[in-house]
């Protein structure tokens, strides 16, 4: 077998077991916020076909001591005029949750209810780490 062939077969081998990726994550986390408070924009270009999703961990309410914290949130495309909601979910907090994958653009997540409760002020929660994947 030439060199040649032998360094193609090697180099197809080789990139055929690179793992599919996310187009885009990141790990941050929030501190004291109340339903209502926004996430920073994150772009998601659409190159691949990673659902957009968010995780919650070690989620503690402020005003909820000794019982489980849940928190709603609602993934928003940031355009021009109203930003377009792109559907809320349950708990982030037990679970990842998902919004498929979404068309080139801006984005952010909007907390939309802590305990089950929408009200501002209500509630405040802290959260770390959230993971966020597009």
């Amino acid at each position: 077998m030439s060199s040649v062939v032998m360094a193609a077969a090697m180099a197809t081998v080789a990139f055929g077991a690179i793992p599919a990726h996310a187009e885009g994550s990141k790990t941050s986390y929030i501190s004291y916020w109340a339903a209502g408070a926004e996430s920073s924009r994150w772009h998601d270009g659409n190159n691949d076909a990673v659902s957009t999703s968010v995780r919650f961990n070690n989620c503690k309410a402020a005003s909820s001591t000794g019982t489980r914290t849940s928190a709603a949130v609602s993934v928003w495309k940031d355009v021009f005029g109203p930003d377009e909601n792109k559907g809320s979910k349950g708990d982030v907090c037990s679970a990842t949750q998902y919004w498929g994958r979404l068309a080139s653009g801006d984005y952010y997540f909007r907390l939309d209810k802590i305990n089950g409760t929408a009200g501002p002020g209500t509630f405040h929660i802290d959260a770390k780490p959230v993971t966020m994947t597009w």
